[in-house]
């Protein structure tokens, strides 16, 4: 198996024996907002570091090969000019590393113009490096983040190939997949997908570009 969407920053060494357990031999741990606000730059450049490094260590205690996807997490992009010092660092320092498949996750959370100007910032960097992209639908109003990008997917143009737009329900996923980008479902079984909800999506549109992942 192959989890393309974990934040194993959160998790113990008894997860990592689990899964390894279970048969997932290959995982994705994209950038995630830490549960607080950040008070500095470095507070960025020491969690990729953490990622990148210890993580991958940790992962293959267990036989388990980790790669990561860097950002300003949607939750993390509305603060001034901390969000801006932090992509200027990634673009510079973190995107040539070799663990590094893409940038994510990166999207909307409140849906406003801050979170908006850095997304947009960092869809054209992964355009101009020709890099992959991670895409966070909100937990609340995905229709209303959907209609945004679509307007931003108009002006500028994206190769959809590259892009993975996630926590996809019922009222996205077709238009994920009209786009032609891959669409993501995360079992969140109280707050997002219940298993039942996934595999009912995947019975009905087949398994074609379509991601299941744990988040």
């Amino acid at each position: 198996f192959f989890d393309p969407h974990i934040h194993k920053y959160s998790r113990t060494t008894d997860d990592y024996e689990r899964m390894s357990l279970s048969g997932i031999e290959v995982i994705v741990q994209p950038s995630f907002w830490l549960g607080s606000p950040r008070t500095n730059v470095g507070t960025f450049i020491d969690y990729w570091e953490h990622m990148i490094s210890y993580e991958t260590k940790r992962a293959k205690e267990f036989g388990i090969e980790q790669f990561v996807c860097i950002s300003v997490n949607p939750k993390e992009s509305i603060v001034r000019p901390l969000a801006f010092e932090a992509t200027e660092i990634m673009e510079k320092q973190f995107l040539d590393r070799e663990r590094v498949v893409a940038v994510g996750e990166i999207g909307y959370n409140l849906i406003n113009e801050l979170e908006e100007e850095i997304f947009v910032k960092q869809l054209e960097i992964c355009k101009n490096k020709n890099l992959l992209a991670m895409i966070h639908l909100p937990h609340l109003d995905k229709p209303k983040a959907m209609n945004k990008m679509e307007r931003i997917f108009q002006v500028n143009k994206y190769n959809f190939n590259k892009i993975l737009i996630d926590h996809n329900t019922e009222e996205t996923i077709q238009k994920t997949l009209d786009w032609g980008a891959w669409a993501g479902l995360s079992v969140y079984p109280h707050t997002k997908l219940s298993p039942r909800r996934v595999i009912d999506i995947v019975k009905r549109y087949g398994g074609d570009r379509i991601m299941v992942n744990s988040a």
